[in-house]
């Protein structure tokens, strides 16, 4: 039972009482003594009208708002389409993003937020948002009422980048986006140095994916070049730490150029490699013998070793590196030559089965073609490395047997989309089988990028997993521009270049995240030290195709939202929506009113209304009594 039918019981009944009551005590009194019946009558009336009176003082009824539709401007809104959509009961706001001249042209109200709008114009019953989207500062306002947005055409150019803040030393940079509206467009990825690493050319999308290997550790920046009709440039940040190198252990049956070129590319990328390779008669070539155990092999991060090496090793060995497999350390099987029953036997137990042989795999291994794009930049051709200018690839060698794995991924494939090797998890750590050899003729036909991109790649697939989460920040960091910094320890300080500190306020309630606003571009540090992780903050004015596209979809996200959730009846009610970011705290009724159709109305009238009805039958109540009283002293005189 709700509060207000128990009160409007209880007044009911008080009011059913006191009437009985009259009505008694009339028929008690003799005929001569009795009131006129229009008094009781009246009488009766205004006990039930005291009541409703008294009902709708203490819940007084809802009375109809006048809503109203809140046009904002935001950024690239023209004057016009402003004007247009300003109709009947429709206000008009602008944003700062939307330019005073703009603001001016329309008419409209200048207000430095959303919030602030919606403190002004509580009566607003819904929002229209104009131009580029809302900026992510008006978004947790925006949420308590309906959204309608009509994204206008994206800006021609980079609208979307996808590009890891961090990267091993030795690893791969994988650089993805979309170009939109440009036409005949190459994208360029160029090294610190200015060296074109990749080139590309967008599919019909508009979508490119670009590469390069990092070589150094520390921060760099790395530069994403758009050329055609549009042109523009955008930074990649990169923070290589050689603590983020990965720990390789390299068993071979025999020593060969294979290895060999293995062991100088783990040299060049920066990477922890211990090696041996049996000579025969208990001779090995390379580091002191290890001992496989889980303390020996919790130390690396991934296992390389060819099937013979793997069946030197005894049983108690290899049920060592399956444990430590299932702990997270990364295996790989390299099959080098035709497989015999106890190659086979090695590839049940690792979960694998190999095929009959297939006669079109007999030919020669043909790796898809590098693709970088042919070039009449002949100079960044040269300064870009052997690898640019010269797309051809050597054949390589492989064994005519398909590899079988029930729920295995393909690790890398030829020309053709044959798989080549595959991996599957196992634990917390991965297996794989490489069917391909004599990788090295790579690096002696003048492709050594390509050998390195190749074995980076199965290395950042098939090694352990890093220790945990790394801060970082939510989106593109702009310089002024609110971002969020998540995955960071409580009490991490933000420190740049010139020593400015700042204290992001940790909110378990955001996800882990808080809201920063840095000042200046460049190098960040989270927290002290000269291990401590660096996060880039870009120029306040970079990349603005990327940042109109994410307002957009932030924006439809937003109008989406609201149009699935179901606004409450009259008499319902609607708990009140906090929305927690960083240190900021929003809620979402004090912005402004549900967007229902009724308020409450004023008690005053209710209680003035009570009052003179209850004065009356007081006054109705007495006369009668003393109506009654002088009657009845008239009677009883002789």
């Amino acid at each position: 039972m709700s509060i207000a039918l128990a009160i409007a019981l209880v007044l009911c009944l008080a009011a059913a009482a006191a009437s009985l009551r009259h009505a008694l005590r009339w028929r008690r009194l003799s005929a001569q003594g009795r009131p006129p019946a229009w008094r009781l009558a009246a009488i009766l009336l205004l006990q039930f009208a005291c009541a409703a009176l008294l009902f709708a003082t203490l819940l007084p009824p809802g009375r109809t708002i006048d809503e109203s539709r809140l046009v904002v401007m935001t950024a690239d809104t023209d004057a016009d389409d402003a004007r247009q959509a300003t109709q009947g009961d429709a206000i008009l706001i602008a944003l700062p993003e939307a330019g005073t001249d703009a603001a001016t042209a329309a008419g409209a109200r200048a207000m430095p937020d959303l919030a602030t709008a919606l403190r002004m114009h509580p009566r607003a019953g819904s929002l229209h948002v104009l131009g580029g989207g809302l900026e992510a500062r008006d978004l947790d306002a925006a949420r308590s009422l309906p959204v309608t947005f009509e994204p206008p055409p994206l800006p021609p150019g980079l609208v979307e980048l996808d590009a890891p803040a961090r990267v091993a030393s030795g690893g791969v940079l994988q650089v993805s986006g979309r170009v939109h509206d440009a036409a005949d467009a190459r994208l360029e990825l160029l090294d610190p140095a200015g060296a074109v690493q990749d080139r590309a050319i967008p599919d019909d999308d508009g979508r490119f994916q670009l590469q390069a290997l990092v070589r150094a550790s520390g921060p760099a920046v790395y530069r994403l070049r758009l050329r055609g009709q549009v042109e523009a440039e955008a930074d990649i940040p990169v923070d290589a730490k050689p603590g983020d190198r990965a720990r390789l252990l390299l068993l071979a049956g025999a020593p060969g150029p294979e290895p060999k070129y293995l062991r100088r590319w783990a040299s060049d990328a920066g990477l922890q490699l211990r090696s041996q390779m049996a000579l025969g008669g208990g001779v090995t070539l390379g580091d002191a013998p290890l001992a496989f155990d889980a303390e020996t092999l919790s130390g690396f991060d991934l296992l390389i070793v060819d099937e013979r090496a793997w069946a030197g090793l005894d049983a108690n060995a290899r049920s060592a590196v399956l444990a430590a497999v299932d702990g997270g350390l990364g295996l790989m099987l390299r099959i080098t030559g035709r497989p015999d029953a106890a190659t086979r036997d090695a590839l049940r137990q690792l979960g694998f089965a190999l095929g009959d042989a297939d006669p079109v795999l007999e030919a020669d291994v043909v790796l898809e073609a590098a693709r970088v794009a042919d070039t009449d930049d002949a100079a960044s051709a040269s300064a870009a490395g052997p690898d640019i200018g010269d797309t051809g690839v050597p054949a390589l060698a492989r064994q005519p047997h398909p590899i079988l794995a029930p729920g295995s991924v393909s690790l890398l494939d030829d020309a053709s989309g044959t798989s080549l090797a595959r991996w599957r998890p196992s634990g917390r750590g991965r297996i794989a089988v490489w069917n391909l050899d004599h990788s090295y003729r790579l690096v002696l036909t003048g492709h050594g990028q390509r050998h390195a991109r190749l074995w980076s790649e199965a290395t950042g697939t098939l090694a352990r997993a890093g220790a945990g989460r790394q801060p970082r920040f939510e989106g593109i960091a702009r310089a002024g521009r609110r971002v969020a910094l998540c995955d960071f320890e409580p009490g991490t300080l933000l420190v740049t270049d010139d020593g400015t500190r700042t204290h992001p306020l940790h909110d378990p309630a955001a996800g882990g995240c808080a809201a920063v606003w840095p000042a200046r571009s460049g190098w960040y540090r989270v927290g002290e030290g000269g291990a401590a992780p660096l996060l880039y903050v870009h120029p306040a004015e970079a990349l603005p195709g990327l940042a109109a596209q994410a307002r957009q979809e932030a924006t439809l996200r937003l109008a989406r939202a609201k149009a699935t959730t179901p606004r409450p009846r009259h008499g319902e009610e609607e708990a009140a929506t906090t929305h927690r970011f960083g240190s900021r705290t929003v809620d979402g009724d004090a912005f402004a009113l549900d967007s229902g159709s009724s308020d409450t109305g004023p008690r005053w009238p209710w209680f003035l209304a009570w009052l003179l009805a209850a004065g009356l039958l007081w006054w109705l109540e007495r006369s009668a009594h003393r109506t009654s009283g002088t009657g009845r002293i008239a009677a009883a005189r002789p």
